[in-house]
């Protein structure tokens, strides 16, 4: 049976080839048994691009290109810390995700349908707009968790991973040039809600929508838009009287196509 430091030097080995992420798959699975991995590179706020998948159970990934790449992403835990350039490192999904992401309509709409139960991601920041992860899951073919045992195995190799993962992109990788987005999320969110809606949303309304659509609650909002929680819930019902709208479920069922929408235009508009 081939040892860690075998499929190590294996994966040292794939460096700078064609069947790397394959190799370091491998590699991870002898430091952590998952259910299934995925590789994807977010850059700026252009469609993610996947790079590698494999499962080892049920196809967790068959919603893939029907609804995470075409906008549910932009909802993402992962994605927002991309576009935060938070610090490398190997993340739990909840250490990146809103304090009421379990909660969400997001959830309960994409890993509730999927069956991930659990996932752990070694992500990387890549110079200044880029960054590549590698997310670890379980699902309900284990109906597990990961135990603390496995991933203080996994975090054993935290920093051979992350020299692996840049050693690749020096010597192979090239991103590709993606269009600076001239609207951000927020903004196309407006537009896209005037143009098939005829409703003009306010920048505070619409910011608070993707807030909640992410999974923060109340004061996690008034956080990160510094004001205080009242202030939330008077945008919050400024944005459902607008829409008419009375509750989380109805406002991602209309806010989640327009976001498909807006990214779509974007795509064209490159």
């Amino acid at each position: 049976m081939q040892s860690d430091l075998d499929s190590l030097s294996v994966a040292i080995g794939a460096i700078g080839k064609a069947d790397f992420y394959r190799v370091v798959a491998h590699f991870l699975r002898r430091c952590i048994v998952y259910d299934n991995v995925i590789v994807i590179v977010f850059q700026g706020t252009a469609t993610p691009a996947v790079l590698y998948k494999e499962i080892h159970g049920p196809d967790v990934f068959s919603y893939l290109d029907e609804q995470y790449l075409p906008g549910a992403y932009l909802l993402d835990p992962i994605y927002h810390f991309h576009l935060n350039r938070g610090v490398p490192g190997l993340y739990r999904l909840l250490d990146v995700a809103p304090d009421q992401f379990r909660r969400s309509r997001y959830y309960k709409w994409y890993y509730g349908k999927i069956g991930i139960t659990d996932e752990i991601s070694v992500i990387l920041p890549i110079g200044d707009n880029a960054t590549l992860t590698i997310s670890m899951g379980k699902d309900i073919s284990s109906d597990q968790l990961f135990t603390p045992k496995a991933e203080e195995n996994l975090r054993r190799y935290e920093s051979v991973i992350m020299a692996l993962l840049k050693a690749h992109w020096g010597a192979e990788e090239k991103l590709p040039s993606v269009k600076a987005e001239a609207r951000s999320i927020t903004d196309s969110l407006i537009a896209a809600m005037r143009s098939l809606h005829n409703v003009t949303l306010s920048r505070r309304q619409a910011e608070v929508a993707l807030l909640i659509l992410q999974g923060h609650s109340s004061p996690s909002i008034g956080l990160h838009l510094d004001v205080s929680p009242q202030t939330v819930k008077v945008f919050r019902k400024q944005l459902y009287g607008k829409c008419n709208l009375s509750s989380q479920a109805e406002l991602f069922a209309l806010m989640m196509p327009l976001l498909e929408y807006a990214q779509r235009t974007a795509a064209a508009a490159r």
